[in-house]
């Protein structure tokens, strides 16, 4: 098992790097598709998964509904339904305030104290994990078997563990808070023109030659968001442009169109705290005529961060130790500076690839810790990668478009290679392969608060209130749709200005349900929604919602929607990067698991592999369906 604590995993009762008897290692390939897969395998792309199907097994894994990352990762955790875990969405929303905000972790605020106009926090936020249900490692730890998991996602803050390590990944914010807002530095027209989905800081040039700006910070002592001044000197003698970038007292040397490593910078601190700091990396894309120098997310530092990254905490800047600082913002891709125009396609591709040449050192250090127990190791570059490149995919792809046809086969291709590692460091220990979901094509963005209006079922307001749905005439309103694959109803005693009497409720749903399944695109013919479920809401009837809409592959709820706008049409066509997805009807984008054993069952979904890794190592009471393994038997080494 991988130890990521040194000489302290000596000390442990049950000590993470020694050997155990029992063995399994799980690699968690988001977005994995299995459609994909076997084409590849056909074509010979793929011969590592090829042998593994040969000698073990491939089944469709079955997804969750909704087929959104952290539902179903909550599921593969847990072993339990969105009843159990919790987790119904990307968003969810307050139904007191009714605002929307990221259903897996909320910061909890600092005690604070008043000093005249001055509030003043005295530590920093605490986040909270809101995915519920105890993950399968901890129960694992509890039964004495040692686990590493590296980076799964809906695990921020994780869960927590004495001995056994997790890490987080997808839900781990960077500094400013968010999910991922990359800064940039720019002079010229670009300064009156600010790029989309992330800050943009219009840098002044000095007598002295020296061009001066500041990096956003996260919000200080007085509210207002902290800066750290930047300066930049450029060198246009050479033949290639060069500058010296000046982070407070960081100084970084980059050629234009040169990334750097990562960078720690620290904010000054306020009255009563030390400043917060994080880690950076720097992309000099233009240096001449005009300034345009890309700032990733302030990603928290693993060797000092100012939230837990890991359980137990000290092992995220162990292993940092060992391979290198690392992204440890969850989704660390940058689709929004593809999407915004800050990267090229190529620009983005070198990004993505850095990435993944992260997790391979990762990866290494951890086969080469591994002694026994469970080890799960996590990427995210094909689910990341095909959200931006099935375009590529498409028949009637542009010609443009059309010169990146092999950017997913090729991943797909280096992505075996990396199984290969795994397979030839395994020796006799089974490994499994599992994705979470397929993919899709998204072509047409569906308004589906537009749609709701249309039929009668959501009235706007003649004049806005406070808030993100203050557009919305709640006393007219029956319905309304938030998140991806979510839809409400505005039912009474639950909402605060809830129309419909909950006696009412089935009613309503049943006419939804007809309305929804009949749709039809007027354009192509074909059903818009192919799937309603009325979602059980177990422990969480404030979070759940009333409806879960599973639409047709080519179709999938618009950014707008899914934060309860109302806009001009119902059916809009695609025409983004972001032009694959998954967060359609679950039936159409299963997942994969993949083995190196024979397996022993013939279908499967994501909640039942929990049970199924706690048999394998003899946990007493998971009782799953079959053995995943056709000896039956728990495998010993």
């Amino acid at each position: 098992m991988l130890c990521v604590l040194g000489s302290a995993c000596r000390d442990r009762k049950n000590a993470i790097g020694a050997p155990h008897p029992v063995k399994l290692i799980v690699l968690g390939i988001d977005g994995m598709d299995p459609n994909l897969t076997r084409k590849f395998v056909a074509e010979g792309r793929m011969p590592n998964v090829k042998k593994m199907i040969a000698e073990g097994g491939f089944i469709e894994l079955g997804t969750a509904n909704p087929p959104q990352s952290p539902v179903a990762w909550s599921a593969f955790i847990t072993g339990l339904g969105s009843e159990g875990h919790g987790i119904f969405d990307f968003v969810h929303r307050d139904a007191h305030g009714m605002t929307p905000y990221l259903s897996t972790s909320r910061p909890e605020a600092p005690f604070t104290i008043t000093l005249g106009s001055w509030s003043l926090p005295l530590g920093s936020p605490e986040m909270k994990l809101l995915r519920e249900g105890t993950a399968f490692w901890q129960e694992l730890e509890h039964h004495n078997v040692p686990a590493t998991v590296l980076e799964i996602p809906a695990n921020f803050p994780p869960a927590e563990t004495k001995y056994n390590v997790s890490t987080s990944g997808m839900g781990t914010p960077d500094l400013l808070g968010t999910y991922g807002t990359f800064q940039v530095i720019v002079t010229g027209a670009r300064a009156e023109d600010p790029f989309d989905n992330g800050i943009t800081h219009a840098a002044t040039l000095g007598k002295d030659g020296i061009y001066r700006a500041e990096l956003e910070g996260p919000p200080g002592d007085n509210g207002k968001a902290m800066t750290l001044p930047v300066e930049i000197i450029v060198d246009k003698s050479a033949d290639k442009p060069s500058t010296v970038l000046r982070f407070g007292e960081r100084e970084i040397f980059l050629a234009e169109g040169q990334w750097s490593t990562w960078q720690p910078i620290e904010f000054a601190g306020g009255l009563v705290s030390d400043g917060p700091n994080g880690m950076i990396r720097v992309f000099a894309k233009q240096l001449q005529p005009d300034l345009l120098i890309y700032i990733s997310p302030i990603n928290l530092d693993p060797f000092d961060a100012m939230m837990p990254l890991s359980s137990p905490e000290s092992a995220a800047g162990e292993m940092a130790a060992a391979t290198g600082r690392y992204y440890t913002q969850g989704m660390p891709q940058d689709t929004k500076a593809l999407s915004s125009g800050v990267f090229t396609d190529d620009e983005f591709l070198v990004q993505a690839d850095s990435i993944y040449r992260e997790r391979l050192v990762a990866l290494d250090e951890a086969l080469r810790k591994f002694q026994g127990g469970f080890l799960f190791f996590y990427f995210s570059s094909i689910d990341q990668v095909s959200h931006m490149f099935w375009r590529a995919l498409e028949p009637d792809a542009s010609a443009e478009d059309a010169r990146y046809a092999n950017v997913i086969p090729d991943l797909y291709h280096e992505m075996d290679k990396a199984i290969g590692k795994v397979l030839a460091s395994a020796g006799n220990t089974p490994v499994m392969l599992m994705s979470d979901h397929g993919f899709a094509s998204y072509r047409t963005k569906v308004h589906l608060n537009t749609w709701l209006a249309d039929k009668g079922y959501l009235a706007v307001a003649a004049k806005r209130s406070p808030g993100a749905l203050g557009h919305i005439d709640w006393k007219n309103t029956q319905a309304y749709a938030l998140g991806l694959n979510q839809l409400f109803l505005n039912l009474r005693g639950r909402e605060p200005d809830g129309a419909i009497p909950p006696n009412e409720r089935q009613v309503f749903l049943e006419r939804l349900k007809r309305d929804l399944e009949s749709w039809v695109d007027p354009d192509s013919g074909e059903r818009v929604v192919t799937h309603v479920e009325f979602p059980e809401a177990g422990r969480f009837a404030d979070r759940a919602p009333d409806i879960l809409v599973g639409y047709n592959r080519g179709y999938r709820s618009s950014d707008e929607s899914a934060m309860g706008a109302v806009g001009a049409m119902q059916l809009e066509r695609n025409r983004s990067k972001w032009s694959g997805d998954h967060c359609i009807d679950p039936a159409l984008v299963p997942g994969i698991l993949i083995t190196s054993k024979p397996l022993g069952i013939t279908e499967a979904s994501l909640s039942d592999l929990a049970p199924h890794i706690l048999q394998h190592f003899g946990v007493t009471g998971a009782k799953p369906n079959g053995n995943l393994f056709g000896t039956g038997a728990i495998l010993r080494h």
